[in-house]
Parts: structure tokens; C-alpha cells; sequence
């Protein structure tokens, strides 16, 4: 049996695309990443997509999708953060011709179109989150932190002195945050904590706990589909 393929949408260093990636080289079972597309052509983890290619002798393809590289249409008005609509397209057609099995958002700093959620993500009438194949990572528990981003997210926690912190993987709905979650992960806010201490916790605990987590929605779902079909 084929290991299950995810594409990764990424803006930044990939740093956890790079820990998922290690993760799979020794653990055979879990999902392995075979597409990652970015919004910013200066991403790190483009980088560090051809440095892993040449360390394991893999052939994980990228793909840059942006405002410049697909730009609005004439008259086309975008909100700041959003795709354009040729975006949203090529977006789609990466990962329909990709063919994975999940679409993970592992720090992608752009709001998924309505089209790109529709065709992945969470629809209205779903009634399971199984029905769905779109996930972010979120470094926070929701609702609390719904909306923000980065260290912002600990920054809260501590401001508002919560007792948990935490990594949360959810379904992609078309607004921020919103998708049914699959799985929490807690971590405790210590006395000393800063913003930047707590947040370095809860990366590393997504880091930790992603790989695993995504193989099993991807399992969960395989069973669902095949149940409803």
C-alpha cells in the first residue's frame, strides 16, 4: 500500500514542513508530503524543500502561486490577504493534478478563497469533518485565539491569563479559524512564561504531534468515505 501524500500551502520557513518531512523518513507509515505550494518566492522553505530533496533522494515538487505570478483581473477587487481569483484557480489545479490524499496549511499567510474551501475544505451541508481533506495547524485552542497569528496567539494567553495553551488542527473553513477541529494538543502555561518561551513550547508540540495526527484523519476518513459510499 502507497504511504498517503499531502500538499503543504506555506508561506514562511517551513520549519514544521521540514519536521513532518524528518518524521516520515523514519517512520515509513505516516503521510508523506510530495507537494508545497507558496504565496512569497522568498519563502524559506524553498530552500529547505531542495536541501531535504537532496538529503533523502526525494522528489517533493514546489510551486509558487501568487498575486504577481496569477494577478487580478481587471476591475477584479481583492481584499487585503486574500487570493485573487487566478490564484484561487491555479491553486486548485496544483492540487487536483497533485491528487493527495490531504491539503495541510502549515503557516500560509493568505485566507483560502471560497472555491479553493469548497472543493477541499468545509462545506455548510457536511455533517463530518471526515467529509473534508483541508487542515491548518493553528498555534492555539479555539475559539479563544480565533483570528490570530504567530506569537500573537501566546500573547493572548498570557494577557488574558489562560492556564492552557495549545496547537489545534482544524478543518479550513472560508472564515478564519471556523472549521470543525480534529485534535488538540494542550500545553501548560507556566509562572515564567514569555510570549516567545511559550510559543517555542507550542511549536515544538506541533511539531511533535502533526505527522501523527494528520495520518490519523487521513485514516479516519478513508474509513468514512468507505462507510458512506
Amino acid at each position: 500500500m502507497s504511504q498517503p501524500a499531502i500538499a503543504v500551502l506555506a508561506s514562511g520557513q517551513g520549519t514544521t514542513a521540514e519536521a513532518f518531512i524528518r518524521a516520515g523518513q523514519q517512520n515509513p507509515d505516516l503521510p508523506q508530503i510530495t507537494l508545497v505550494i507558496t504565496n512569497n518566492k522568498m519563502a524559506g522553505i524553498l530552500d529547505r524543500i531542495t536541501r531535504l530533496n537532496e538529503e533523502f533522494g526525494l522528489a517533493i515538487k514546489t510551486k509558487l502561486i501568487s498575486k504577481f505570478t496569477h494577478p487580478a483581473a481587471e476591475g477584479e477587487e481583492v481584499s487585503r490577504g486574500c487570493q485573487t481569483k487566478a490564484e484561487e484557480m491555479a491553486t486548485i489545479d496544483a492540487l487536483k493534478e497533485c491528487g493527495c490524499d490531504a491539503v495541510v496549511l502549515m503557516g500560509y499567510m493568505k485566507k483560502t478563497g471560497p472555491q479553493l474551501v469548497h472543493e477541499f475544505g468545509w462545506r455548510p451541508d457536511y455533517i463530518s469533518p471526515y467529509q473534508a481533506r483541508m487542515l491548518n495547524t493553528h498555534p492555539g485552542l479555539l475559539p479563544e485565539t480565533k483570528g490570530l497569528m504567530g506569537v500573537h496567539v501566546q500573547e493572548f494567553v498570557l494577557a488574558n491569563k489562560l492556564k492552557r495553551a495549545g496547537q489545534t488542527l482544524h478543518v479550513v473553513s472560508e472564515d478564519y479559524d471556523e472549521g470543525p477541529t480534529v485534535v488538540e494538543n494542550l500545553v501548560e502555561v507556566l509562572p515564567a512564561d514569555t510570549a516567545d518561551s511559550l510559543f517555542e513550547r507550542v511549536q515544538q508540540t506541533e511539531k511533535q504531534h502533526l505527522p501523527g495526527d494528520i495520518a490519523e484523519f487521513i485514516s479516519k476518513r478513508n474509513e468514512y468515505i468507505k462507510e458512506i459510499s
